[in-house]
């Protein structure tokens, strides 16, 4: 009797935990003041990245890889207006976009030529 209190126990301490992760699971990335979150999990989403004007289904990868896509957009723009002239948000632009792409680029030229990187998913 012990044993299966336990173990029903642990399994609803688990189902918790995973509805848990799921509804809340979120993770973000910042760059200077722009700011993109994404779920953790695949989430139906009304977006123009959708096929159609229905509501779809987004998965993590997609909306991880969009909101990274247009926080560098956004900070490339105000870099770019600045002349690079600011080495922090230089800095942190060359930061994301290595963890996001895996290359070492300078906020430069990834600015320089966005479209080669920094192409937004359609979701569905």
């Amino acid at each position: 009797m012990e044993i299966k209190f336990l173990l029903i126990l642990l399994g609803m301490v688990f189902a918790i935990l995973y509805i848990g992760g799921a509804v809340l699971g979120e993770q973000c990335v910042e760059i200077d003041e722009y700011r993109g979150c994404w779920k953790t999990v695949d989430t139906t989403v009304t977006s123009d990245l959708c096929p159609t004007a229905q509501p779809c289904l987004a998965t993590a990868q997609a909306q991880q890889h969009n909101a990274i896509s247009d926080v560098l957009l956004k900070a490339c723009v105000k870099a770019s207006t600045n002349g690079y002239k600011d080495a922090a948000l230089n800095k942190r632009i060359e930061e994301v976009a290595k963890s996001f792409t895996g290359y070492d680029i300078t906020a430069q030229q990834l600015c320089g030529n966005p479209g080669s990187v920094l192409t937004r998913q359609q979701y569905g």
